[in-house]
């Protein structure tokens, strides 16, 4: 693969980490993690306050493209070799990253309270709850009884926002610190050749398309598209739940 390419996927899920984070923020402001009261804050959220669709959009979509720069990540690393030694805690904590991103998507797919958010939880509570052992207490500690209600949604609430942002820096400090300590593997024909390329300008230019295109993607997607909002969850009947494209 081409050197200047190498970085990309690194650099975008850094960007747009930086994006969750500021949107999920401005979201949180207003957010009320109650059964009675969490779909109504954020239809006001989307419909009611100043560009709050925008935001809400951008973090919709940049949940999606996380998991898509991440997968792209550990596809680049693992044919460049960079999990053989001494490389390979940080491949298991990259791994444990992508883990966490489909963790922060699960828990966030319930925070709006709608219909779809509802039955796919319930259908992905009861997968845990089919696990060997432990499947029947980990559904109960998740759903805080035997019935979807507040207990639920703010137990995924603090999950999402609390637990898994601790557990996600927990991770990623000794990921960025390997990264720092072992230093980038350069593609074998680079190495062959012994060529070299300082940082600036050349590469700093790319790095900012980069950024600008990942930007303009997200932007297209939630002015053209939307965030999703489906009607207020409804525990009476039945719903064809689907999950997220990347479950």
């Amino acid at each position: 693969y081409p050197a200047a390419l190498a970085g990309w996927p690194a650099l975008g899920l850094f960007f747009v980490f930086a994006l969750q984070v500021a949107t999920g923020i401005a979201m949180a402001f207003y957010y009320v993690p109650s059964a009675r009261e969490a779909y109504g804050s954020v239809y006001h959220f989307q419909h009611q306050i100043t560009l709050g669709w925008l935001v809400r959009g951008i973090h919709h979509y940049g949940a999606s493209l996380m998991i898509v720069l991440a997968v792209l990540h550990l596809a680049q690393v693992f044919i460049a070799g960079a999990y053989r030694p001494p490389r390979q805690l940080n491949w298991l904590t990259g791994v444990g990253l992508l883990g966490l991103l489909f963790a922060f998507g699960l828990t966030g797919y319930l925070l709006p309270w709608d219909q779809t958010g509802y039955w796919a939880t319930q259908v992905a509570t009861s997968i845990a709850g089919g696990v060997p052992v432990v499947g029947e207490l980990s559904q109960t500690v998740l759903v805080g009884g035997s019935a979807y209600g507040t207990a639920t949604l703010t137990r995924f609430y603090a999950l999402h926002v609390f637990a898994l942002p601790l557990a996600m820096v927990a991770l990623l400090a000794p990921h960025v610190l390997l990264f720092f300590q072992h230093g980038v593997t350069a593609p074998d024909a680079d190495i062959k050749s012994g060529t070299t390329e300082s940082f600036w300008p050349v590469q700093a230019f790319y790095d900012l398309v980069f950024v600008v295109v990942i930007l303009l993607i997200v932007l297209l997607l939630a002015v053209l598209v939307g965030a999703p909002l489906d009607a207020p969850a409804n525990p009476v009947g039945t719903f064809d739940a689907r999950p997220e494209w990347y479950f």
